[in-house]
């Protein structure tokens, strides 16, 4: 089965950039990801990603809106495209936020399966906006889904997956977009040397939105687990810094922290559960309306 998959991102360059990205892990073109080279040592390409599928048939249309937008926005229907294909999944990204209020409104009889609205940037959607719009979609029927960051994306319900904050209470059709795009929060494999000292081999059974994972992953091959001189943590980190994360470094209200560290948190836990090591740091949310 063919999903179909629509994108509306907003007009700043960030959000941009994050689109592309995204979009650009899922077709998984040659030029897509060319990290190592970038790397100051010139690291020649591994071609990790040479057999991953392409999702390219899937992605039915890839819309920037709220260009020329007034200083008030009364009616954000105007805005939106008047003839909507139909799509299974709508991804929106970056989208003006008076855009945003009315999207359950715009979608309401679009049988569409499922809207996901990463949030990578707290200027992007407001704690108490993000609620009044995920109750709006409830109202419809619509499930819906605001990762924060966009890599906590998860099948199983947790602090950044909370129904009521960050995701609809029903959330079967945001389970099977995971699945579909093997996308969300990071999944690794390991394959370990028989001293259980070195990584071996790696694989990415699910990787951020962003594609990050297998460029993380590939730098931890091998690899000493208990490297002295770099740590695995100090490892992980300098590989997603270096990807580059595309996600904010400004302070959240909910996580108590930044957009980015979260994403680095995520991805180095992933790394540490299938090594069976104990989690390297938790969270600290607050679920404050402001």
């Amino acid at each position: 089965m063919v999903y179909k998959l629509g994108i509306f991102y907003g007009t700043d360059s960030d959000t941009e950039m994050l689109t592309q990205k995204f979009v650009g892990n899922l077709i998984n073109d040659d030029k897509f990801c060319e990290a190592c080279e970038e790397m100051e040592v010139k690291i020649k390409c591994d071609h990790c990603r040479e057999h991953l599928k392409s999702y390219a048939d899937t992605i039915y249309f890839y819309e920037q809106i709220g260009k020329n937008l007034p200083e008030f926005v009364e009616e954000p229907l105007e805005f939106f495209p008047k003839n909507l294909p139909e799509v299974d999944f709508l991804l929106v990204v970056g989208i003006h936020p008076d855009l945003l209020t009315g999207l359950p409104e715009y979608l309401k009889d679009q049988n569409i399966k499922a809207v996901i609205i990463p949030i990578e940037d707290p200027k992007w959607v407001s704690p108490g906006l993000q609620k009044q719009v995920l109750e709006e979609f409830e109202k419809f029927g619509i499930q819906a889904a605001f990762p924060k960051p966009f890599c906590s994306l998860n099948k199983e319900l947790n602090e950044l997956n909370k129904p009521g904050y960050n995701i609809t209470q029903e959330s079967s059709n945001i389970d099977e977009f995971i699945d579909y795009f093997k996308i969300g929060e990071p999944i690794v494999f390991f394959l370990i040397s028989k001293d259980g000292k070195t990584i071996e081999d790696a694989c990415v059974i699910q990787s951020a939105p962003c594609g990050s994972t297998y460029y993380i992953v590939q730098q931890l091959k091998s690899k000493n687990i208990n490297d002295k001189e770099l740590s695995l943590n100090e490892r992980i980190s300098k590989a997603h810094h270096s990807y580059p994360c595309n996600a904010s470094m400004d302070q959240d209200n909910i996580l108590k922290d930044t957009i980015l560290h979260i994403g680095g948190i995520l991805v180095r836990n992933a790394v540490r559960r299938v090594l069976n090591l104990k989690k390297d740091e938790g969270f600290k949310l607050s679920y404050v309306i402001v």
